[in-house]
């Protein structure tokens, strides 16, 4: 690439050449190309302000209430496990539904079979990651620890 100036690199050199992440005949390339074009002086000068003013920005930490995740009451607590209750009843019965309805279509057996076995590996792939997580929610040690 070449820039208005002439210079046979990119802005990223100069980015790297910012950051002390290029190699020796690169930082050379760009050194000596830094001192006669005052236009990518500034623009590296501009580079290490908008750096500058990045790494002092300072971020609002939310109070510490505000990072749990999980329900703070008793109600919110039974009204979420009631969800989640209600959610897999229903993709139960929805998933037992299209497997009755499977079975009673008027298609070839081997179309039954293979949709069969895909619903079924799908929902055994689920099911074991669900099991997976459950027994490291079972031994996570860091489980009640907030922020």
């Amino acid at each position: 690439m070449s820039a208005p100036c002439g210079r046979r690199f990119d802005e990223s050199m100069l980015s790297g050449y910012l950051d002390a992440a290029l190699t020796q005949r690169e930082r050379q390339l760009v050194t000596l190309h830094l001192e006669t074009c005052a236009a990518c002086r500034a623009e590296l000068a501009e580079m290490a302000a908008v750096r500058g003013a990045a790494q002092s920005t300072a971020f609002a930490l939310p109070a510490d209430d505000q990072w749990g995740e999980l329900p703070h009451t008793a109600g919110s607590r039974a009204l979420r496990l009631g969800g989640w209750t209600l959610v897999v009843v229903w993709l139960a019965v929805v998933l037992a539904t299209g497997l009755v309805e499977l079975l009673h279509a008027p298609v070839p057996m081997w179309e039954r079979v293979a949709i069969a076995g895909a619903v079924a590996g799908f929902a055994l792939l689920l099911l074991s990651v669900l099991l997976d997580r459950l027994e490291e929610m079972r031994h996570d040690r860091y489980r009640r620890v907030q922020k």
